[in-house]
């Protein structure tokens, strides 16, 4: 710090606290400029010059912070649950069901295949818990039981002739599977503030000069997941396909997002585990096809994040508290200012199927698809459609 030795002991008591803080920029200007001129003119001119790079700076800062936080939107996850009624249900006097080994696509880890046969189990023997559906899962361990699909002609514990099929000692159905797991992973480029130089000025000790903000790429990493699959239930007393579905194609997104100050690259450790994901999305195909065979349970947890309409914001703090009636409320005003508001949409449907006006709800989510294409939108949607009509009371 500058003491009286140097000059600037008569400075007045703002400049000096500043120019104790600030010594080496003092003696820096100094050195260049001249033992002439006034030191004190000197301690105020480079004083002056730092608080206008402060208040650049914390411009700047302030900007991307805005960015960053998303301009302070509210978000809310909804966990919503109800049982629904079979589309078909299962043939008279079905009341064991073996369960095999699903069939895996060249791109699948050979692990889904038990997987996928696992997912199915526990959805039957919760039906059989829950809803006292009568049919019980044959353990896979006891039925060690080979088909050949084209005829499904079993082999070691079929009675009758191979060659022709059989049936199924104490079976009366199997269940068949396919899995087609397909992951992608990309690597992006993101801009972000590196550094921020204070000391950019001009020539004229600050007049009319600027800070300089450096910016840099940094990597971000994005995984994309598909899942397909197909089903089936065989009647083993006859080898015929009672039921045959296979849902839509399911897909999940994650992506890496660097910070807009000072970010750093990402990689594909930084992301969710993937087997989360891709077993949530072959237990929703393996939850519409047994839902089609026996009463099932739906679970859904919706993530709802609000616009920038103070009254949609509002909605999503009331569905954090399950104020759904006040939420829609909400959702609805907001709607009635901005029509295209798709968050208040989809936010509205949620606020609908949450408090059981399932109808309601699907006319949301058609709105909120109509305002922006989105996987959750669409989700939402498809799901709403598929079970609307059979939802349990």
């Amino acid at each position: 710090p500058l003491d009286e030795a140097a000059g600037v002991g008569s400075a007045t008591g703002a400049n000096r606290g500043r120019a104790d803080q600030m010594g080496p920029w003092v003696l820096r200007v100094e050195v260049c400029l001249g033992s002439q001129l006034d030191r004190r003119a000197v301690v105020t001119e480079v004083c002056g010059m730092m608080d206008k790079a402060r208040m650049w700076a914390a411009a700047m800062i302030g900007v991307a912070a805005l960015v960053s936080m998303g301009c302070s939107t509210e978000t809310a996850r909804v966990r919503l649950s109800y049982a629904v009624e079979p589309t078909k249900g299962l043939p008279r006097g079905m009341n064991t069901i073996a369960i095999l080994p699903a069939k895996v696509g060249p791109t699948t880890d050979a692990r889904w295949s038990d997987i996928c046969a696992d997912l199915i189990s526990a959805l039957v023997n919760e039906s059989r818990s829950e809803f006292g559906t009568a049919v019980r899962v044959s353990d896979r361990r006891d039925t060690q039981i080979t088909f050949d699909e084209a005829d499904l002609a079993a082999a070691g514990m079929s009675t009758g002739d191979p060659s022709r099929g059989g049936q199924l000692e104490a079976v009366q159905g199997v269940i068949l599977s396919n899995v087609n797991v397909t992951v992608e992973e990309r690597i992006g480029k993101q801009r972000t503030i590196t550094g921020i130089d204070l000391g950019a000025f001009d020539s004229r000790y600050g007049r009319g000069g600027h800070g300089a903000v450096q910016t840099g790429e940094v990597e971000t990493v994005s995984r994309h997941m598909t899942v397909q699959t197909s089903f089936k239930l065989v009647d083993a007393a006859n080898n015929n396909v009672w039921e045959y579905y296979q849902p839509p194609m399911y897909s999940a997104t994650e992506a890496t997002k660097a910070s807009p100050i000072f970010g750093s690259s990402a990689t594909a450790a930084e992301l969710p585990r993937e087997d989360k994901i891709i077993a949530s999305l072959v237990q929703r195909g393996a939850q519409a096809f047994v839902s089609r065979l026996m009463p099932c349970r739906i679970t859904w947890l919706a993530e709802v994040e609000s616009s920038l309409n103070g009254r949609c914001a509002e909605g999503v703090r009331m569905l954090r508290g399950q104020a759904y009636a006040a939420a829609l409320g909400h959702f609805r005003a907001a709607l009635s200012e901005s029509p295209s508001d798709d968050r208040a949409a989809f936010g509205a449907g949620v606020a609908c199927e949450a408090s059981g006006q399932y109808q309601e709800a699907l006319g949301y989510y058609r709105q909120a698809c109509a305002g922006r294409d989105s996987a959750d939108y669409r989700d939402a949607r498809d799901r709403m459609s598929a079970y609307a009509d059979r939802i349990r009371e």
